[in-house]
């Protein structure tokens, strides 16, 4: 494992035989290719889908009003629910184990997990609030903490537009959205930490609304085997990585981002949709077996209604269109076709939201309603769930006219372990002195670690401050950049949260203090609630936490750093400072180990590569 924390090259790439990023990606070309997406002017069409969903939206909300509560809920806050749970489980898992190829979809993944959680807002839901408010709470936490190293290259982009471009409204918001970001070598420390925690906090909001919803869903329907928690679960992860998959391949189509996004991506997606359907067929195919073979009358009787009654439209939607079509992945060819994946990811994506419509049948109008209310509460549902899609689909369209649909940074750090000349060309200007400061400029984070090693055996050493455009923890051990502890921000805000939900219960048992008092306070109502309650106020404290140690951590940034340059800052001493003598110290390295490429903005003595 190197020190990025990814493994070395070829140990991967002979796995699926396709590389997980272009061969001519560098430091320069993505930040161009992911910025340029987000700077560059709306085309036509970009402006013709967002109206267009914009008009599904307002029929969206329209419809809100107009359908009866029941009929609206056919399924849909448990279907954006398990799509948002599902993708945040990813993209928490995938940050979690350090997996590299990450980089090409996570950006997609926690975009999707906030736009369903919040579209899970919508809808009538029969889990508690509190589970959906955690939900939400983590995913945005997670969705904006990631964004903030990309943000402020953003800002830094237009800054090089001139004044105008600085002072612009969209200059104004990177500026202000970035917290203080500036690519130090504390604040990458701090920012790797506080994603990592909010992945965990996400992760475990996740599993706790979808155990309320396996709950609710065993309350309110004739399912009541131990498989369903299992089968939801399964579920929420195999529709997340259909959208994902669905979204990655549209994304290549539109922006051309094939090197970011490659066929690698697509094949590793492909593979994580046919295993997880698999899994989600054993559930379904358990559960049906088990009741015909060992269940009661009854159990047979709900059988046959869900496989041949009024719940077979749903059954059958789920099979036919949901999880058969995910075993074509078997068939290497069909697995890394683009247009295949993404069809195949739509599908299983939809497919699995009839799932919910057998849960809810309560939605279908009773037989002697009024034809018109009969047909609204029959058509209504497959309407606002069309609607729905608009919506999202309006989000996805406004937000990457914000933000880069992939991640600069970790892009960045994937080429620099993958092309050995990446960071050949870096661009930006060399770094300036400021205010009695000096600057030096570096090929790698490795080069400029062994400066900082050779400076800190002096006997007065000067203070030393790295940044740079990626994560540098060499760098942050080599300057003894220990960290914030973020962890008890967590663990205090999640224990805040916790108390102040039980104080809320509690205060609602004492004021009605019987049998239904006493069931509120019973342990079985309170863990869900109280682990979701838990799980947003953690949230809360170390987004706080995380917005604190990046102004507190912040240094006197080169311009150059986001760019693309590893610099290192000399900030002299009181007294004894010889800025010829420190020169010649650097100078005297040895190239590649410590000798830098320029100190401010001189060419540095000796050849280079």
């Amino acid at each position: 494992m190197s020190a990025t924390g990814l493994s070395p090259a070829g140990e991967a790439d002979s796995l699926y035989g396709a590389p997980v990023i272009g061969a001519d990606e560098t430091v320069a070309s993505i930040g161009a290719a992911l910025a340029g997406v987000v700077l560059t002017p709306a085309r036509r069409e970009w402006r013709l889908a967002a109206a267009g969903a914009l008009a599904l939206a307002a029929t969206c909300a329209a419809l809100r009003f107009v359908l009866p509560v029941p009929a609206l809920g056919a399924g849909g806050a448990g279907w954006w629910i398990g799509l948002a749970s599902g993708c945040l489980m990813i993209c928490g898992l995938l940050l979690l184990a350090g997996v590299e190829w990450r980089c090409g979809i996570g950006r997609l993944a926690q975009t999707a997990a906030l736009f369903g959680a919040s579209l899970a807002t919508l809808f009538p839901a029969s889990v508690h609030p509190m589970s959906l408010a955690a939900l939400l709470a983590a995913s945005a936490g997670l969705w904006g903490a990631a964004l903030l190293p990309d943000l402020a290259l953003l800002c830094d982009r237009l800054a090089e537009g001139g004044p105008a471009g600085a002072s612009s409204r969209r200059g104004r918001f990177y500026r202000l959205a970035a917290c203080g970001f500036r690519g130090s070598a504390g604040q990458w420390r701090v920012w790797d930490g506080a994603c990592r925690g909010l992945a965990l906090l996400g992760i475990l909001a996740a599993v706790a609304v979808l155990t309320d919803l396996a709950v609710a869903t065993a309350l309110r329907s004739d399912r009541h085997d131990t498989l369903l928690p299992v089968a939801l679960l399964v579920e929420a992860v195999l529709s997340g990585a259909g959208l994902t998959a669905a979204l990655a391949v549209a994304l290549r189509r539109v922006q051309g981002l094939d090197g970011l996004v490659t066929g690698r991506h697509l094949d590793i997606l492909g593979r994580l949709i046919l295993a997880l359907g698999l899994a989600a067929l054993y559930c379904h195919v358990t559960e049906c077996v088990a009741a015909f073979l060992y269940g009661g009358a009854a159990e047979r009787t709900h059988l046959a209604r869900r496989v041949l009654g009024d719940g077979a439209p749903a059954f059958w939607m789920l099979m036919l269109v949901g999880l058969l079509p995910s075993q074509l992945f078997w068939i290497g060819t069909v697995r890394r076709k683009a247009t295949a994946l993404g069809l195949i990811g739509a599908l299983v994506a939809i497919g699995l939201g009839a799932d919910h419509g057998l849960i809810a049948r309560s939605a279908v109008a009773p037989a002697d309603a009024a034809f018109s209310q009969a047909l609204l509460a029959a058509f209504g549902p497959a309407a606002a769930a069309l609607c729905a899609i608009g919506v999202f689909a309006l989000g996805l369209f406004l937000v990457f006219r914000l933000v880069p649909p992939v991640s600069i940074v970790e892009t960045r750090q994937l080429a620099l372990a993958r092309n050995s000349g990446a960071a050949s060309d870096a661009a930006g200007s060399e770094p300036k002195p400021q205010g009695g400061r000096l600057a030096a400029t570096f090929r790698s984070e490795a080069g400029l670690s062994e400066a900082v090693r050779s400076l800190t055996v002096l006997d007065r050493p000067p203070r030393l401050d790295a940044f740079g455009p990626v994560p540098m923890p060499e760098a942050a051990e080599a300057l003894h950049r220990v960290g914030w502890r973020l962890r008890w921000a967590a663990l205090g805000g999640a224990g805040l949260g916790a108390a102040a939900y039980l104080a809320v219960r509690a205060a609602e048992g004492v004021r009605a203090f019987d049998g239904a008092g006493a069931a509120v306070l019973s342990w079985a109502v309170l863990a869900v609630p109280v682990l979701s309650a838990a799980t947003a106020g953690g949230t809360l404290g170390l987004v706080v936490a995380l917005c604190y140690a990046l102004r507190r951590e912040a240094g006197a940034a080169p311009s150059s750093a986001l760019a693309g340059r590893f610099v290192l800052t000399v900030v002299p001493s009181a007294d004894g400072f010889n800025p010829a003598a420190l020169l010649r110290r650097l100078n005297g390295l040895p190239e590649g180990a410590g000798r830098p490429l320029a100190v401010d903005g001189i060419a540095a003595a000796g050849p280079r590569r």
